[in-house]
């Protein structure tokens, strides 16, 4: 046996580092990396981090997780150590819907009720997205004929692990659509709501439109992270030649501004004060897309302006201007930057051009910050401080975000919690409606 062994120990040490590879590509493989970037304990320590770029059927997802009990008391998820929106996912493109039923319309009554569904999981995007977003995310084919947008993803709980139902809930006329499923099993799902924290929550009808409020004081974690520059020379290169035309790419300073030019019909313009960038391409002529196909052609023109994805998700679509802006999250919560960092709005060509406007910066390594954290007043003192101010009539949305400040001097960044209300058709923070 051992002079067998001596004889044949390359094959058999060749054969042993291949199965170890083999058995390390499947653990990466079926592993799913966290897309919402949470990388430290609740002791400021670090965890593992993986990093990929988020395809569209990533950055599409939804990204809050609010569970209600038997009571239909609400509580917005945060920090479970496995991801519950990646989880519901690896979950639901398993299952095979077979009978998508209209069972309420026009009624806010009724509509809470199912926002509150006892014991059950509500997966919600930031802003409806298309039915086609959704079969694409999910892995389904439902008919865009029969419910053209959705805004909630209603998973109940209180059968079991095995469920014969799901309800997919439009904010628009306040429609409730059941699905139903075969026998589909949750008990990943479940499973990935423990181990994090929470924050009380309920829903409520406000502008005509439902919105979560935050009955009590909540406290968030603040987040720390390193910041990255992006070259505005490469990203001009990646702009002005990603197409089969190329052209050489000219640049000149005007009035403080650095101007480059890609031929005739591309245009970059860099802020160097604020660190944006404005970029129009002159096509010539108007391009028609439809509700269901506009978020994958503005997807595919995000992946094609060469800015780093993996913290980016979908937040906000206009119709009029049939533009999306793509917004960093942490935990589930939109971040926001007077200058804009973290963002990217894409617009596509209605009048002859493409205009995109983005920063240079973007977030990357994770750093810790003292597990300190914010604490934040109940949405009833919000409001009653909006009615002192004049400005409450002016609402018509609210969110808890992460502010982002400014620091020139330094590549690390904290990240504040604080409330955002909509008013005037923008996400303002609260204090500075107010003061």
């Amino acid at each position: 046996m051992i002079a067998k062994f001596k004889d044949n120990w390359e094959a058999i040490l060749l054969t042993v580092v291949v199965v170890i590879s083999l058995i390390l590509s499947g653990i990466v493989w079926v592993n799913p990396y966290r897309s919402d970037h949470r990388f430290f304990g609740d002791n400021g320590t670090s965890t593992s981090r993986q990093i990929a770029t988020q395809s569209m059927r990533d950055i599409y997802l939804p990204t809050q997780v609010i569970k209600t009990n038997g009571d239909q008391g609400q509580h917005l998820l945060y920090g479970q150590s496995s991801n519950t929106v990646l989880t519901a996912r690896e979950s639901i493109e398993k299952w095979r819907f077979h009978r998508l039923t209209r069972i309420q319309s026009g009624r806010e009554k009724n509509y809470l009720n199912y926002l509150r569904l006892n014991n059950s999981i509500m997966l919600s995007y930031p802003s409806s997205v298309p039915m086609t977003i959704f079969n694409d995310s999910f892995n389904q084919d439902l008919n865009v004929n029969s419910l053209n947008k959705v805004d909630h993803i209603v998973i109940p709980l209180d059968t079991g692990n095995k469920i014969s139902r799901i309800y997919l809930l439009s904010d628009d006329n306040f429609r409730v659509f059941r699905l139903k499923v075969d026998h589909a099993n949750v008990k990943a799902i479940r499973q990935s709501l423990k181990c994090g924290s929470s924050i009380s929550v309920d829903h409520k009808i406000f502008d005509g439109k439902p919105i979560v409020t935050y009955p009590h004081g909540v406290k968030l974690p603040n987040f720390g992270y390193q910041i990255t520059k992006i070259n505005p020379d490469s990203i001009s290169q990646t702009l002005m030649n990603n197409t089969s035309k190329r052209s050489t790419v000219t640049s000149q300073q005007e009035n403080g501004h650095v101007i480059y030019q890609g031929g005739t019909s591309r245009r970059l313009t860099y802020d160097s004060n604020k660190g944006t960038l404005d970029y129009e391409n002159y096509i010539g002529q108007t391009d028609h897309f439809s509700y269901q196909q506009i978020y994958g052609h503005l997807y595919n023109m995000l992946a094609g302006t060469g800015v780093p994805l993996d913290s980016l998700r979908y937040d906000t679509y206009s119709n009029k201007n049939e533009a999306i802006t793509y917004r960093s999250f942490v935990e589930g919560f939109p971040i926001f930057n007077d200058q804009g960092y973290g963002t990217v709005q894409i617009q596509n060509n209605q009048d002859g051009a493409e205009r995109y406007h983005f920063s240079l910066y973007s977030l990357q390594v994770p750093v810790a910050v003292n597990n300190k954290k914010t604490s934040l007043p109940s949405s009833a003192v919000v409001f009653n401080g909006l009615r002192n101010a004049g400005k409450l009539k002016e609402i018509t949305g609210m969110r808890i975000g992460y502010d982002w400040k400014t620091n020139q001097s330094s590549n690390v960044v904290t990240l504040t919690p604080t409330y955002y209300l909509k008013y005037r058709g923008n996400w303002e923070n609260y204090e500075n409606l107010i003061n």
